[in-house]
């Protein structure tokens, strides 16, 4: 059986299985429990009411999953497309909505968090076990967040722990983990202290990131990989209405790859810092301010790097600054007014450091009009020292036109600006201008108790893309993009436990050449089940992704990929639990990038325990 044909019947098996729901369900999540978001509008919100497509990942889910690092995380639970070229600390690139990986803004606690010099995100580096939950909000958001955000916006939001906790486990690849986390609250009502930390460590011994079979000339051993953590969360209750919190966090990842020089042991160091400062304040009759300020900085060294036409160590940091002024007008009317001021620098020891300064102004207003129509606007103007200014703006509608039931349109404009290596290889007669996208959705969302869909359909267009001229191999602002597509997100109960999925239909390609976009599938697909029974917690989960066009430089196509994953935990006390999770179950073989191993079978055991 080909693996569209399992893709396309598992699909079948979900949809059968929608048609007879069973109320008496028990299901790992409470369902009667609040999800609130903050990324959708930049402000609390519950998930029902959120506007854009939004999806939310806790970290009841992120324990479960026993995923080995963020990049599994999100193959696990998410259709969007992943490709990470070897075991833990491996390059990882994420495509989402059809948009280039430079084209995701990542944000560390309201921080932007992103390399200048490539202008992605180092998705391989942030630990799960430093991770409270992941917000995802497909699509424009530049309106709202500004630079990057044409396939949208991922946060990540630092752990708070509540109570001591403590996990170990251990697994196949020589595979080892232990986090430790702890959290109390002192004084009372709004003048108390809070105070959270976590610890995290892991090591694997890995496996060959390059196919010597396929590769001629790779370094056919191991590539083993460590990573540790640390996380801090203070916050300081000052009076109603007024409220300071600093987080902190750090990361160390040694890991080994297979860069392009045979025989060679290249090693990679990357030690990540993220702080982030919020205080929030009540003024009165309805107006409230914030202000935050942040930094994230990246540093790796790489001594084998220069063999593998790269440098030897480079440090990459962004700070940013913002205040808001906002006017809750009634319980249903929000007025936001807010400035920024973003700086990306990157720099290599004893060579050229590059330097961006952006300012921002934006406005945003998020209503409930009526008890059935609902609205969300926004507008910015962002003013770069080197790509000039751009203004962006979102305007989105909703209608609920029965009960549980909700129809949406949405449009929205975005922009993502040129990394510091495209500027190295531009021609100084033609400075690059930023990337510019526009698109429009019309969504349909239903919701009853535990149960909820949405489908929602999409058409972006983008313009002035960066791209390399193949005869003189010089960038410029020569490409053009375009992508339609469905999107279905669904929760559903069934007679033990609890579906999810997600479906990704689209066709992201070159709007010159009509080719279609490296490394980004047509169809990905994700189902999840996870059901208690008595004392026992079964999961198991399933991806399909089909085939891709492995790079812009060949029309080489990456196979169709389907893997599937099984998990059981026993409580045998209180607060403890003991897990086994098994990866790959079928060991597929077919590989993410083409020339670099498929991640192999793993099981992992683990021992999880908090105290009350």
């Amino acid at each position: 059986m080909s693996c569209q044909t399992i893709g396309l019947s598992a699909l079948l098996a979900f949809s059968l299985a929608c048609a007879s729901p069973c109320s008496s369900a028990q299901t790992v999540a409470e369902p009667t429990t609040t999800t609130i978001v903050v990324t959708a509008a930049r402000t609390e919100q519950a998930l029902a009411d959120a506007l854009p497509s939004t999806r939310v990942i806790g970290r009841a889910e992120i324990e479960t999953s026993q995923a080995v690092d963020l990049p599994a995380l999100l193959r696990t639970l998410t259709a969007i497309d992943v490709s990470q070229a070897g075991p833990l600390g491996s390059q990882t690139s994420l495509f989402l909505r059809g948009a280039d990986s430079r084209q995701t803004l990542v944000l560390v606690d309201g921080v932007p968090f992103a390399r200048a010099d490539f202008g992605t995100a180092s998705w391989q580096h942030l630990p799960l076990d430093q991770i409270e939950r992941v917000e995802i909000v497909r699509g424009n958001h530049s309106s709202v967040y500004g630079a990057q955000a044409i396939g949208g916006v991922v946060q990540i939001v630092t752990r708070r722990a509540t109570k001591p906790e403590v996990m170990l486990a251990a697994g196949s690849q020589g595979t080892y983990r232990a986090s430790a986390a702890a959290g109390g609250a002192w004084g009372e009502g709004e003048t108390g202290t809070r105070l959270s930390g976590s610890l995290s460590w892991r090591r694997t011994d890995g496996w060959s990131a390059r196919d010597p079979d396929v590769v001629a000339g790779a370094n056919p051993d191991r590539d083993p990989a460590r990573q540790g953590g640390a996380s801090l969360r203070v916050e300081q209750g000052w009076a109603g209405g007024h409220r300071t919190q600093l987080s902190l966090g750090e990361s160390d990842t040694r890991s080994a790859y297979d860069g392009f020089t045979p025989g060679l042991d290249d090693q990679l160091t990357t030690r990540v810092r993220m702080l982030a400062l919020t205080t929030r304040h009540a003024l009165g009759a309805g107006w409230s301010i914030d202000a935050e300020a942040g930094q994230t900085t990246e540093h790796f060294d790489d001594p084998t790097a220069p063999q593998n036409f790269g440098v030897s160590q480079a440090d990459n940091r962004v700070r940013n600054v913002a205040a808001t002024l906002g006017w809750h007008a009634t319980p249903n009317h929000d007025l936001q007014f807010g400035l920024e001021s973003r700086r990306d620098r990157y720099s290599v020891p004893g060579g050229a450091t590059q330097q961006r300064s952006t300012g921002s102004a934006r406005i945003g207003w998020q209503a409930r009009v009526t008890t059935d129509w609902q609205v969300q606007a926004h507008l910015r103007h962002d003013d770069s020292s080197d790509f000039g200014s751009t203004t962006t703006g979102l305007g989105a509608v909703a209608f609920a036109f029965a009960p549980g039931w909700r129809a949406s349109l949405q449009v929205s404009t975005a922009f993502s600006a040129p990394s510091f290596l495209d500027q190295q290889y531009a021609d100084p007669a033609q400075p690059l201008k930023a990337e510019h996208s526009r698109q429009a959705e019309a969504a349909l969302h239903w919701r009853e108790g535990a149960a909820s869909l949405r489908a929602a359909l999409f058409v972006q267009r983008q313009r002035d893309r960066i791209d390399f001229d193949p005869n003189t191999f010089v960038a410029g602002n020569i490409a053009r993009a375009r992508n339609e597509g469905l999107e279905l997100m669904a929760q559903w109960p069934i007679a033990v436990g609890a579906l999810n999925a997600e479906v990704t239909l689209q066709n992201p390609r070159n709007a010159d050449t009509g080719v279609t976009l490296a490394r980004r599938s047509k169809q990905a697909l994700v189902l999840g089940w996870n059901g208690r029974l008595e004392a026992w917690e079964l999961r198991a989960s399933l991806r399909h992704v089909g085939t891709r066009r492995d790079s812009d430089f060949s029309d080489d196509m990456t196979p169709a990929r389907t893997t599937f994953g099984l998990g059981v935990a026993r409580s045998f006390a209180p607060g403890w639990r003991a897990a086994v999770t098994v990866d790959n179950a079928t060991d597929h073989k077919r590989p993410e990038v083409l020339g670099y191993t498929a991640t192999p079978r793993s099981v992992l055991v683990s021992l999880q325990g908090s105290w009350r």
